[in-house]
């Protein structure tokens, strides 16, 4: 099972597939800039001293697999082992690179696997590699340590089938999705619209409540945020220690964040104002809100609101 408080090291924004889904907007044109080995180090340090245990993310991170196995043994070294590297399984094209691979990981200090499996991802990864990732993942790392911990190569072949079926694409994108990045465009037209003026009543006091939140991402650009809310920034690496930054007191003690957790999307709508962007008259929901309005105001908002580039993906 994956630990209680994570900390994730988001390694690229670039992926092997671009899922309809994605609140990191990752997909295979997204540039190639990565955290560096130091940085991760510093970054695993700072987590483990917020008792949260280290993840390593992309993106698919394993498009750059030797960085991630020298990333790894660096942060085992210092003391502060990667306790899943999330991957799509996109690159699981035979079991001897597969058992290599995953062998070579866990050589390295890796204690886990986490696969994605779903109708989203499906679109773009065959069931048939994911599932072998996972098979020889819990031969490898113990069942216990990966997720998912049960599938059955049926299941993973009724994802594919789901991934083209528009039906079991609306149930998914109805039932969890947040409708962030990708998913603001390609799945949010599938919700029933809800009327701006309920959204601008809901708060987001318990998505920046930090201290309690079960993830926190850094990206490669030094952004730090909150797992579900990619793009509302708690600050940048290049300015402010991680571990300083993921804290609910400094939200409370930062402007833009706390009046957005204590007023929600309707925090936004002075800022909006000033740069002349109007708002909708209805969302899918209080997240397709604040980031359809972000991923305007990050051309004048960057610090708290980018990086801009990876909005990109998304413009019309």
């Amino acid at each position: 099972m994956l630990p209680d408080h994570n900390g994730q090291i988001m390694v690229t924004y670039r992926c092997s597939a671009a899922c309809r889904h994605c609140l990191v907007m990752a997909a295979p044109g997204q540039d190639e800039a990565l955290v560096s080995v130091e940085a991760a180090v510093e970054y695993g340090l700072d987590f483990a001293a917020l008792g949260r245990a280290v993840l390593i993310a992309g993106g698919e991170a394993l498009l750059y697999s030797d960085h991630i196995l020298r990333m790894a043994g660096a942060l085992s070294a210092a003391g502060v082992p990667v306790a899943f590297v999330e991957s799509n399984g996109s690159w699981c094209t035979s079991d001897g690179l597969t058992r290599r691979r995953l062998s070579l990981l866990r050589e390295a200090g890796v204690q886990g696997m986490y696969f994605s499996v779903d109708c989203f991802h499906q679109e773009f990864a065959p069931a048939e590699r994911v599932y072998r990732g996972i098979s020889l993942s819990w031969e490898l790392f113990g069942r216990e340590n990966v997720l998912p911990s049960e599938l059955s190569p049926a299941r993973a072949l009724e994802a594919e089938r789901e991934a083209r079926d528009p039906r079991s694409r609306r149930r998914a994108a109805l039932s969890h999705v947040h409708f962030i990045g990708r998913a603001a465009v390609d799945l949010a037209p599938l919700a029933p619209p809800v009327s701006l003026a309920e959204l601008l009543t809901q708060d987001c006091a318990a998505d920046l409540d930090v201290d309690s939140l079960r993830e926190i991402q850094v990206d490669p650009y030094g952004f730090v945020r909150p797992d579900w809310c990619p793009g509302v920034n708690l600050g940048n690496t290049a300015t402010h220690r991680l571990v300083d930054l993921c804290r609910t007191e400094h939200v409370r003690q930062t402007p833009v964040l706390s009046e957005i957790a204590g007023r929600g999307p309707a925090a936004l709508l002075p800022l909006a104002e000033r740069f002349c962007i109007t708002p909708q008259p209805a969302y899918a929901s209080k997240c397709h809100l604040c980031f359809d309005l972000r991923r305007q105001l990050v051309e004048h908002m960057p610090l708290e609101f980018g990086p801009r580039q990876v909005y990109e993906v998304c413009r019309g």
